[in-house]
């Protein structure tokens, strides 16, 4: 087993996704790549829904619960409450032959 952990987070955003929403989401992601323990982060959504989420992949699992609290009160300020997250172990070996881009 892996030290790293992945983070699997999924959410209703209700509100439209405009040019100032996708800039808001690039400084979010900027502050992102500089958060420490964040190895990646892989955004999603699902066309035509108001679900979106994200995967990350955590250095551990302390930084991961670190992260976890602050950015579930950062949506939670901004009105976003419905969320679901999973925190997963990595079958390192296996992983690795199906080209897993970890550590």
């Amino acid at each position: 087993m892996s030290k790293q952990k992945i983070w699997d987070l999924h959410l209703k955003y209700d509100g439209l996704v405009t040019k100032e929403f996708m800039e808001g989401n690039k400084q979010l992601a900027e502050s992102i790549a500089k958060e420490e323990g964040v190895i990646w982060k892989i955004w999603t959504y699902e066309k035509g829904t108001n679900h979106f989420g994200s995967t990350y992949l955590f250095k551990n699992l302390e930084y991961l619960n670190k992260y976890r609290e602050m950015h579930i009160k950062r949506l939670n300020a901004i009105g976003i409450t419905d969320i679901t997250d999973y925190t997963f172990d990595i079958f390192e070996d296996l992983s690795k032959i199906d080209n897993a881009p970890i550590e």
